[in-house]
């Protein structure tokens, strides 16, 4: 037998090596739990990401490196699709992905935290390193990024005294809660531990609003306090905002954002320079270098060259700068999570599209300048996705917002109109009403101070829309029911407007006055749009089709749905080989909110433009009956029907020219 040949020594020289291999693995197990380093050939960590402030680069892995990132919001993607769009940056030769986090969506409500689907950041860091990309996390918490409330949540707005982005003791107690629960979450992923995340981004151009470098050291503290020095940690501000944006301190690195435009080409020197007098050491970085820009409802589709970006680009590079595209895809602000008159469109004009095909131009642009700094990085140019139309849909009224509007949904009686976060709302509609009581026939009614849009009925008959501080009169009989509709068209992103503070983007409306007289004694009911369409099928008891819903009978003398906003739906039938990316065209329809398949998808507004067309990404299809649902705010189309189209319209008239 085998046993029966080996030899006396050999058996010693055997149970030598078992006992050596034990005796390496408690020595391995032991050192990894207690943090000690027992050799470096053995034990050192296999991966590592640094600042070599001397010689003012990054180092990975040992080695120089510049990362080359693309833009993309993962909020703004559907999480089947995350794979496709990251491959489609990897095949122009980026290395990284760069994302914000965004507060507002993940904690709605105070202490309830939302991390499913495309807001499941974990998965998509995990995502991010089964490309083997590198990811760049801008975690703020203020973030701007045409988000609503610049990322922040609505509900810091109902805390009395509230001063965002400030050491004010409350918005710092939030941010530590916030940051408790997403660092936990980031900390296992960071580069040093073994993921993808390289560095990390507190606030976000700070320097534009405010000078408190109290502050900014204690939004630090708190990083800190998750990740130690674990992580490379970096400010963004445009130039000359440097001193009150930044620390300046070798533990965090500043960065730029600047826009190398038709006029401004040559500036890339110039404004890389400035930021080299402020700090002398430490690698370049331009975190925002802008592929185009966002879109505004009643503002023309923003348009960018794909020329000017290849010429900036190269000149980023060849100053050993690294660069991140903003952005690289834009996606969709879903649902109503967009910042003040935001589009639902975050197409951005980008290198890939919100239904993520490729643009060529700018796509070949950046390839070719990647080639000439990287030759070989590229893979094969992504093919186009295939999109479904030629279907028709027919809506039918299936009931009125003003049946929302009742007991079950009354919040509060209060002398005056409360504002929205007052009242613990920071969804998207609230309803005010009041029944008037005066001696003369016919009265003067005025609405003041309008935040964002208001629709306002009269005996439940529709006469007036206002928008954002646009005031109105209307005559109406003397003991009119008067109801006021409020939306929001989102919280905004930046200073604007002449508000000389975030948190004074409060949403409602101010005094209503009567003949001059200010009306009390207000009714305020909360309309949320989780459970809007239940709320007011349930409510409806009347017959729409038979009623107002017919060529003669949909609108009023003024142009407006007779009885208010409306509810409209239709089906559609698809086969599974159906399920695929598509645009709904609400051409005809005037403004409303958007559901497919109980999913809201967001807000149309084809009488302001630019956008006409809402992408619906095939993953929200199904097999079989598919529910199309519209919140139709002022005016229905003609013809009652809504069309499924592969022609993306995001660039159509609008209000303003």
């Amino acid at each position: 037998m085998l046993w029966q040949r080996i030899s006396r020594s050999q058996w010693q020289s055997a149970y030598f090596f078992v006992i050596v291999m034990i005796f390496s693995t408690v020595l391995l197990l032991f050192s990894s739990l207690i943090g000690c380093n027992y050799g470096t050939a053995v034990f050192e960590r296999t991966q590592n990401f640094y600042i070599d402030w001397e010689n003012d680069r990054f180092m990975k892995d040992g080695m120089p490196y510049q990362y080359v990132a693309g833009g993309m919001h993962y909020f703004r993607v559907p999480n089947q699709y995350w794979g496709h769009r990251i491959r489609a940056a990897k095949s122009a030769g980026l290395n990284a992905i760069q994302s914000y986090v965004s507060w507002n969506l993940h904690e709605p409500r105070r202490g309830e935290f939302n991390f499913q689907d495309r807001l499941d950041i974990v998965s998509f860091i995990k995502t991010v390193q089964s490309e083997d990309m590198a990811l760049i996390l801008r975690v703020g918490p203020y973030i701007c990024g045409g988000q609503d409330f610049g990322g922040l949540p609505g509900w810091l707005l109902s805390v009395p005294g509230m001063q965002v982005r400030t050491t004010h003791p409350e918005f710092m107690r939030a941010v530590d809660e916030w940051l408790k629960v997403l660092l936990g979450k980031i900390e296992p992923y960071l580069y040093n531990n073994g993921g993808p995340v390289i560095i990390i981004q507190i606030e976000n151009e700070y320097g534009a609003f405010g000078c408190d470098r109290n502050y900014m050291t204690q939004l630090y503290d708190l990083f800190y306090k998750r990740l130690g020095d674990e992580v490379v940690y970096f400010t963004l501000d445009g130039p000359g905002d440097y001193t009150c944006g930044s620390l300046n301190t070798t533990q965090v690195l500043t960065t730029i954002d600047y826009l190398d435009d038709n006029d401004k080409s040559l500036h890339t020197e110039e404004y890389f320079s400035s930021l080299r007098e402020f700090q002398p050491h430490g690698p370049l970085v331009n975190t925002e270098y802008y592929t185009g820009w966002l879109d505004q409802w009643g503002n023309k589709h923003d348009k960018r060259d794909a020329s000017t970006l290849s010429t900036g680009l190269r000149k980023v590079l060849s100053l050993n700068a690294s660069v991140a595209l903003f952005v690289w895809h834009g996606g969709s602000n879903y649902g109503a999570g967009g910042a003040y008159s935001t589009t639902t469109s975050y197409n951005y004009d980008a290198p890939m599209s919100e239904a993520g095909d490729i643009k060529l131009d700018k796509y070949w642009a950046i390839r070719n300048v990647l080639e000439e700094f990287y030759p070989g990085n590229t893979l094969p140019v992504p093919l186009p996705v295939r999109k479904l139309s030629g279907k028709t849909l027919r809506m039918r009224g299936v009931g009125e917002l003003r049946s929302a509007v009742r007991r079950e949904n009354l919040l509060l009686y209060n002398q005056h109109p409360l504002k929205m976060e007052e009242m613990g709302l920071y969804d998207t509609m609230v309803a005010y009403q009041h029944t008037l009581h005066s001696p003369i026939h016919n009265v003067q009614v005025s609405v003041q101070g309008v935040h964002d849009r208001a629709y306002i009925m009269a005996d439940n008959h529709f006469v007036k829309v206002l928008g954002r501080e646009e005031e109105g009169s209307f005559t109406v009989s003397a003991d009119s029911s008067l109801t006021v509709i409020l939306e929001s068209l989102g919280h905004i992103a930046w200073l604007s407007g002449g508000l000389d503070r975030m948190d004074n983007e409060y949403k409602g409306i101010g005094n209503v006055t009567v003949n001059g007289a200010v009306v009390e004694k207000w009714e305020h009911y909360k309309l949320d749009t989780s459970n809007l369409r239940d709320t007011i099928r349930d409510g409806y008891h009347g017959n729409i089709s038979n009623g107002c819903h017919g060529e003669e009978g949909l609108q009023n003398m003024h142009g407006l749905l007779k009885h208010g906003p409306t509810l409209f739906r239709g089906e559609v039938n698809l086969s599974s080989s159906e399920l695929l990316d598509t645009f709904l065209d609400t051409t005809g329809w005037s403004k409303g909110l958007l559901w497919v398949n109980n999913r809201l998808i967001g807000r149309y507004w084809p009488d302001a433009g630019p956008q006409y067309t809402l992408y619906v990404p095939g993953v929200y299809w199904k097999a079989g009956t598919n529910v199309v649902e519209m919140m139709e705010m002022q005016r229905a189309s003609p013809t009652l029907t809504v069309a499924l189209t592969d022609k993306h319209v995001i660039d159509g008239s609008t209000d303003n020219g």
